[in-house]
């Protein structure tokens, strides 16, 4: 291959609206990994093939994403799109880059149907809901000896994923469900639904995002101290920690899931944060999942390249993966779904007004 080869890797993340500090932080983690890999010192990693991103703004809506799919899979030199970060735009737009046969790998959308509906070209990088679920769920009932829970959860794709998987593994470890409350998306009011919650509940679960921070608020206000469980939407230092603030410390305080431990956790992790931080600011989220998935792309991007460089070899490549990065311990490969075999889902805490790793949970 010859350096004016150019593999084109899609960007597709939310970088306006509601979601847009996250999804700038998956653009950006996945850019610094392009940037890096077309290092001149750095050849190797490349094997002459100059890669590029195209970053697109899919607003976190499954109309906009479709219409960003489209762009995407008719761009020349097209073989592989990071993204996309919600579910619900990422389940759209999975049957169209299938069509193209064009690889795509989220570092985040968490969904089992992503990777349960048999579709070729779709690979998660992340945990999906249900192992995530069944980590927490398992913390809950074996080391917190929790037994009831009360569930809620936000009437999203992601929300309705979450508490469902919840709902399952809780109860198949033993544990009830007291209650289940659906709330509309971007509430802040919970006085009422608070207060009709199940008094001999010893635990709150939430499945959602950013309603989690002003639900905690309102328990805590109305003297409910049970333990604030929730899934990986409140991992979130801008949109869950800081408007929680010492209420996340109040009571039994919170437990949350994320699907990527924290930094330092895998040492070299610490490295890319301080080079992500000096760039853009400390890392609030999934930047390290994100770099990764970028990484692993662009390996198979180079493997692919020493024969003929098209989708369909970069996804051939893809599926003989192993790559060791730095999100998790071991290295990355990929199951006939597309799961990724080494992701884990880690356990954090608050404590001093920052998240605290207490567990972490192989697949």
């Amino acid at each position: 291959m010859t350096q004016d080869v150019i593999a084109r890797i899609g960007i597709a993340a939310p970088l306006s609206g509601r979601p847009c500090d996250l999804g700038r932080e998956m653009a950006q983690a996945a850019q610094m990994a392009i940037v890096e890999a077309n290092e001149a010192a750095r050849p190797s990693e490349t094997r002459g093939c100059r890669i590029q991103g195209v970053v697109l703004d899919d607003r976190g809506s499954s109309l906009d994403g479709i219409a960003l799919a489209r762009r995407l899979i008719d761009t020349e030199g097209m073989v592989g799109v990071i993204g996309h970060y919600n579910s619900n735009v990422h389940l759209a737009v999975a049957p169209l880059y299938e069509e193209a046969g064009l690889l795509h790998m989220t570092p985040i959308v968490s969904n089992p149907g992503l990777t349960a509906a048999g579709w070729r070209t779709a690979f998660r990088f992340t945990n999906s809901d249900d192992a995530t679920a069944r980590a927490i769920a398992t913390h809950l009932t074996r080391e917190y000896g929790k037994k009831r829970a009360v569930v809620v959860t936000t009437k999203t794709t992601y929300g309705n994923s979450m508490g469902r998987e919840f709902c399952k593994a809780f109860g198949d470890l033993g544990g009830e469900v007291l209650a289940q409350q659906t709330v509309e998306e971007g509430v802040s009011e919970f006085q009422p639904l608070v207060a009709g919650l199940p008094s001999d509940a010893d635990l709150i679960f939430y499945g959602g995002t950013f309603e989690g921070a002003p639900l905690l608020k309102e328990l805590r206000r109305q003297g409910r101290p049970q333990l604030f469980a929730t899934g990986d939407g409140c991992w979130d230092s801008v949109n869950f920690l800081e408007p929680s603030g010492a209420r996340a410390m109040e009571g039994e305080g919170v437990l949350v899931l994320s699907a990527c431990p924290e930094v330092g956790y895998v040492p070299a992790s610490r490295d890319f944060a301080a080079r992500y931080a000096k760039q853009y600011g400390p890392v609030i989220n999934y930047a390290v999942n994100c770099y990764d998935a970028t990484k692993v792309l662009i390996d198979a991007i180079a493997r692919a390249a020493t024969r003929t460089l098209t989708r369909h070899t970069v996804l051939e490549a893809l599926r003989e993966t192993r790559y060791q990065g730095i999100a998790y311990p071991r290295a990355a490969m990929f199951d006939g779904k597309g799961n990724n075999l080494a992701a884990v889902t880690a356990l954090h805490v608050v404590r001093d007004g920052r998240f605290q790793q207490v567990a972490v949970y192989e697949r």
